[in-house]
């Protein structure tokens, strides 16, 4: 006990009996402030944005103010190379094998954080890769994973944007979706069922931005998307995928799935990438259209899923343009879905997007920061030859 508490302790005992209640009443008070009582009761509250595409909230590592990315599906933290020379983490260790979503694979170096605090918990001791992925070097943020996420209980209100985190885990409603989740190298993994089938790994994935991608290489599933081309259901595009080590681009098709299981209900209407993957997951866009909240209660391996009555899902253009060496190239786009995606080449050099040339970014950095922060409702490229063209977000079929 702090030297002044018992100091009035002991001096209130020599006061008459209105005294007495007095200090009872201050002790109460001074024990209801963050650091004393039982710091296990101890909610904290604080705001998150999505205006990135990734799950940010401001956090602190060895004592600085750092923008923390929400990514489950990374056993370990990512720092930057600016975390060293602003004093968030040293360079200490051996180099350790990385492998990223699009199985990737370096050695990278490994950093150590004296201490990381998320609202008024304190984790100490945390190791983290440090390698530049380039959105996350852009933005200067650093990947929060789930050696250290699963150290806590989380409940993220979407509709509020606040998170609240707690040593306790937070209370479930009886009709709230809930799911176990088992882990393997700290990342969870969920059950799920799907065109009926089970299937035990699916990747429970914050870092994923869109809604759910299934490896289109399952034998389960063949069938159903033979089918579904041959509906013209499919919703074909080229896609470029973004990892922590690299990029790499492969065709992907998004269809609605009626019929998929979590937990004990059925979802109905979830669109579904199914793609060359690394591993089947469920991302950030599933949480953030069908929820109002997600709790994650670390400590008993479960999710609680408070659904929306209505999910509403974003919609895309499918188009993907990336700065490169000075230039603006096409890196993605829908497949027969738009009168004009034939008219552009992967890998074609165009002269702007929505009005914006290569020469107006200085660097890829200032691109990506003016590109990540945009969910335009179409996209105007102009070719090299002035020939303009128009990109509607798709209304899936």
């Amino acid at each position: 006990m702090p030297l002044f508490l018992s100091g009035i302790i002991h001096f209130s005992l020599m006061m008459n009996t209105k005294m007495v209640s007095f200090y009872v009443f201050l002790l109460a008070i001074l024990f209801s402030f963050p650091g004393y009582g039982d710091p296990m009761d101890s909610v904290s509250t604080f705001p998150f944005h999505l205006e990135n595409k990734l799950l940010v909230f401001t956090g602190k590592m060895n004592g600085i103010e750092t923008q923390f990315a929400f990514d489950t599906g990374a056993g370990m933290g990512l720092a930057n190379s600016l975390s060293k020379p602003t004093g968030r983490l040293k360079i200490k260790g051996k180099k350790i094998k990385m492998r990223d979503s699009n199985r990737q694979v370096k050695k990278v170096p490994t950093g150590l954080t004296d201490e990381i605090q998320i609202g008024n918990y304190r984790i100490e001791k945390v190791r983290s890769l440090v390698n530049d992925m380039t959105l996350l070097y852009c933005l200067d943020y650093y990947l929060l994973g789930s050696n250290v996420i699963n150290q806590l209980n989380w409940e993220i209100d979407f509709d509020a944007m606040q998170i609240r985190v707690s040593a306790r885990p937070f209370p479930v409603e009886e009709e709230d979706l809930t799911f176990k989740v088992t882990y393997a190298g700290n990342r969870p993994f969920a059950e799920m069922e799907l065109l009926g089938k089970k299937y035990e790994r699916i990747l429970v994935d914050f870092g994923y931005i869109k809604v759910m991608d299934f490896d289109d290489q399952e034998e389960a599933v063949q069938n159903f998307l033979a089918q579904k081309d041959s509906l013209g259901l499919s919703n074909p595009q080229i896609t470029t995928s973004m990892g922590a080590l690299g990029s790499d681009t492969y065709s992907s098709r998004t269809i609605r799935v009626d019929s998929l299981k979590l937990g004990e209900k059925y979802l109905s209407g979830i669109p579904i990438d199914f793609e060359k993957t690394s591993g089947s997951k469920i991302g950030l866009g599933f949480f953030r259209a069908l929820t109002t909240k997600t709790i994650i209660n670390s400590t008993d391996s479960t999710y609680a899923l408070r659904l929306r009555a209505e999910p509403e899902f974003e919609k895309s253009t499918h188009l993907g343009v990336f700065y490169s060496d000075g230039k603006l190239i096409v890196r993605g786009k829908p497949l027969g879905l738009t009168p004009n995606d034939g008219q552009l080449e992967i890998g074609e050099e165009i002269l702007s997007i929505d009005g914006k040339k290569a020469s107006d970014f200085p660097s890829e950095c200032s691109f990506i920061e003016w590109s990540f922060s945009r969910t335009p409702k179409e996209l105007e490229i102009v070719k090299l030859d002035g020939t303009r063209l128009i990109f509607p977000q798709i209304e899936l079929r």
